[in-house]
């Protein structure tokens, strides 16, 4: 890697509208397109492109695109499919903006979204990472709630705390919402691509944070919608390699948190860093055993569960040295009973999450 390794730039004239690139991936998904699209056209900050990345295997989401006729929005069809995460890397190449913004195809950016960022980037010139806080909509586009108030500068230390607290305690963390120097990530090597896209956004937002401080504007300027509330997204077909790319997920974050612990400025952010560090190991444990209890749950769904398979899957949170969750101790102990039992249980246990996230 270079000497100028995830280099800020710090020298826009005071002056300046910095060109900045809205980027959405896109795939299959028509629902809620036009609603994240007239977000990005309704900026009222001026200097904006918008661009499309599609791996749809058919034209309807270019002809809702195209439909806009407006000559910020860029729109492309990729022959063959790139994937989610080639995607992410590919707008890294083709944007022009000095700042990127990711929109995911289901995300809304308030009209100011654009222009208050920018505004506390000519405030704060080294800033690494610019963010809003986040309200959360449901399916329906209903508001749940809005993320608790984060200080509006943060030093590495304080945001890689902040990212790995437990989501109940800090801002939600997601693709959308934040904006960054396109330039910066692609020197840090882009998004990390592990399994089904895990770890994506925290991964990156580490890697950048310790850069220069975050700033987070004071007013919630992104709608981020929720969709967990399905039966299928408790179920986990491949444990192995979703606790495979949390094992991968915590040797970077390890070496992140190393990297910010040799530039920390000051005791306090040391110590938010040996914090983040306890953080950030809890928050892999909880990914490893939610992948096993979702592989029990899939195993137990498909016609009972195999018993040696069902033995292995249980074998595995000692090995890992997880903690047994109240929650994982109910699905180990529906494994353990008559094969007639299981699956009705598991299915009645799902209803009632799922009525429980509605």
């Amino acid at each position: 890697m270079s000497a100028n390794r995830g280099a800020i730039h710090t020298d826009w004239p005071a002056d300046a509208m910095p060109l900045v690139s809205v980027c959405m991936p896109t795939y299959m998904r028509t629902t809620y397109l036009r609603e994240a699209l007239d977000s990005a056209l309704a900026q009222t900050y001026p200097n904006i492109e918008i661009l499309v990345s599609d791996d749809s295997d058919n034209d309807d989401i270019g002809a809702i695109v195209r439909s806009y006729a407006a000559p910020n929005l860029h729109y492309r069809r990729n022959v063959p499919a790139l994937g989610f995460v080639p995607k992410l890397d590919d707008f890294l190449d083709v944007a022009r903006g000095g700042w990127m913004v990711i929109l995911c195809d289901d995300d809304v950016l308030e009209p100011d979204f654009v222009a208050r960022l920018i505004a506390n980037s000519r405030n704060h010139p080294d800033a690494s990472l610019l963010r809003s806080r986040n309200t959360w909509i449901d399916i329906e586009g209903k508001v749940i709630q809005t993320d608790p108030a984060s200080p509006h500068v943060s030093t590495p230390g304080r945001f890689l705390l902040d990212l790995y607290l437990p989501q109940a305690e800090t801002f939600r963390v997601n693709l959308s919402g934040f904006m960054f120097q396109p330039h910066a990530l692609k020197a840090l090597g882009g998004f990390t691509p592990l399994y089904a896209a895990r770890h994506l956004d925290r991964l990156a937002w580490a890697d950048l944070a310790i850069l220069g401080p975050v700033i987070c504007d004071e007013q919630a300027l992104c709608r981020i919608r929720l969709h967990g509330s399905s039966v299928s997204s408790v179920l986990e077909r491949d444990y192995e390699a979703a606790i495979e790319a949390t094992q991968i997920a915590r040797r970077k974050i390890m070496g992140i948190l190393d990297r910010a612990e040799a530039k920390a400025g000051s005791e306090q952010e040391r110590q938010e860093i040996a914090q983040a560090r306890q953080m950030a190991v809890r928050y892999c444990q909880e990914h490893m055993s939610r992948a096993l209890r979702q592989g029990l749950v899939t195993k137990v769904m498909n016609s009972g569960g195999d018993p040696e398979e069902l033995v292995k899957l249980r074998e595995q949170w000692a090995k890992h040295g997880l903690p047994l969750t109240s929650l994982t101790r109910l699905v180990l102990a529906i494994t353990r009973l008559p094969l007639f039992l299981r699956k009705p249980l598991v299915s009645a246990m799902l209803r009632v999450r799922s009525a429980q996230l509605h």
